[in-house]
């Protein structure tokens, strides 16, 4: 499987599925015989980074953050949990070889098999509070999961006008990157890789976050 290319992102298209917060996206087509297309599409959509301004007053924004972060080594590691259940520190290390300091972390879940449902999607699991420490301790460059957020469902938070969104802050408090809504991670279960996930520029400057292109290529 070396030397072969992985795409983990989902391709951007009208009506796609989207967290409850983001708008529709919507693509227009003009002219008749040049087309020419126009997206309105949030940067939380489809797969993408969050910059530390996401969740964190004076955070980094996305054109403030070294490009060369979106380059590097990843591990996948794939967990087996349902809905409504979390992921642990043992779950991960039990899934996938150990993310080393400066390395990303791609939880599969396999939620993205879901992605066109969007009310079976939501209903995630997620990361446990003691992951994000843990994350920050070993100094990783990023976390992503296959699903709308590394962070507790909205239908599963006991308050959720209070929530704290503990992964989102500890991570990004600590520019712990996150990314969300990848896809195909079982093709590289257990592996560690080469990643290629460089932000969209005309969305990153000044903004809380940007799509990304996702490739992976397989080294262990």
């Amino acid at each position: 499987m070396s030397g072969t290319l992985i795409d983990f992102s989902h391709a951007i298209s009208a009506g796609m599925t989207k967290y409850p917060l983001q708008p529709d996206v919507e693509i227009e087509v003009l002219g008749s015989r040049l087309k020419a297309h126009v997206a309105h599409v949030g940067s939380h959509i489809g797969t993408h980074v969050d910059a530390p301004m996401h969740a964190i007053e004076g955070g980094k924004r996305m054109d403030e953050l070294d490009i060369a972060r979106f380059r590097g080594t990843a591990v996948v590691s794939t967990v087996h949990r349902r809905a409504g259940e979390e992921i642990t520190i043992d779950d991960i290390l039990a899934g996938g070889p150990e993310p080393r300091e400066g390395e990303v972390l791609l939880v599969h879940t396999g939620w993205d098999k879901l992605f066109h449902d969007e009310v079976a999607y939501e209903d995630h699991p997620w990361l446990a509070d003691e992951v994000g420490p843990w994350a920050v301790e070993k100094r990783l460059n990023m976390v992503g999961i296959d699903a709308f957020s590394p962070d507790q469902p909205i239908d599963r938070r006991e308050d959720n006008a209070n929530f704290r969104y503990p992964i989102h802050r500890t991570l990004l408090g600590a520019e712990v990157l996150i990314i969300e809504n990848l896809v195909n991670l079982e093709a590289a279960s257990g592996r560690r890789g080469s990643f290629w996930a460089f932000p969209v520029y005309t969305l990153a400057p000044g903004g809380d976050a940007g799509h990304v292109r996702f490739m992976f290529e397989p080294i262990d």
